[in-house]
């Protein structure tokens, strides 16, 4: 898992494995599940807010712990310690932001709707004039997702998204997609360090012991199997 947070006092990431159970919110035995992965990396699942992902650019701030999950959002920010923020996954990336400075955190869900939405520009925004963060301390992790070797794509995606010509790779004629490179290159381009981002280049549809919609579809009762990914601040 990402090292970078690890460096920086105050910050702490994780993401869970297919191994630990479906965390797709709602789906069978995802309270359970949540409960016991974190009771194994000694967190407490009644700090848990979670967001209702929508696959779109809404960012949101986080005073408290009492709502568990949070309406039309796929990014999170809070200043609080006894929150712990997170989304789910399954090859969608999720990125983990932290102002060792300020003391914020946040973590977005970024398919790339949300991102051709703008959601990396909003978080930042947010960052800047909520929490009177300065771009160059934040600290970037990148989760895995699916990579350009699996993340085929069509014309009509080439049509909404623009810009991605240059993050598409044509092989065998057919056309595939690095989000992630086209994350990075964000991220550098709005004022974050590159030595501020830490990048997990593991491919989800590759990873058998991770989540792949892409790959694994749904389970037999219809529900999307993801992980968990989040981060808290220290106390």
């Amino acid at each position: 898992m990402l090292q970078i947070f690890k460096e920086v006092q105050g910050g702490k990431v994780f993401m869970s494995k297919k191994e630990d159970g479906n965390m797709k919110l709602f789906s069978s035995n995802f309270e359970l599940n949540r409960k016991k992965y974190l009771e194994k990396i000694g967190l407490k699942c009644e700090n848990l807010v979670s967001a209702k992902l929508e696959h779109d650019n809404k960012v949101k701030i986080i005073k408290d712990n009492k709502e568990k999950f949070i309406e039309y959002a796929d990014g999170l920010l809070t200043s609080k310690k006894n929150v712990i923020l997170n989304v789910t996954s399954a090859d969608c990336l999720p990125i983990f932001l932290f102002d060792p400075i300020k003391k914020v955190i946040g973590i977005l869900h970024c398919g790339w709707r949300s991102v051709s939405k703008g959601i990396i520009e909003k978080a930042l925004n947010k960052m800047e004039s909520n929490f009177e963060s300065d771009l160059k301390n934040i600290q970037v992790g990148i989760g895995p997702g699916i990579q350009k070797c699996h993340f085929e794509v069509k014309k009509d995606f080439r049509e909404k998204f623009e810009g991605c010509e240059k993050f598409i790779l044509n092989k065998n004629e057919k056309k595939f997609f690095n989000l992630t490179r086209m994350v990075i290159e964000k991220f550098i381009f709005i004022g974050i360090k590159k030595n501020n981002i830490e990048i997990d280049w593991r491919c989800t549809y590759c990873e058998d012991e991770l989540y792949s919609y892409r790959r694994d579809g749904v389970d037999k009762e219809g529900n999307v199997q993801a992980m968990i990914a989040g981060i808290k601040l220290k106390s």
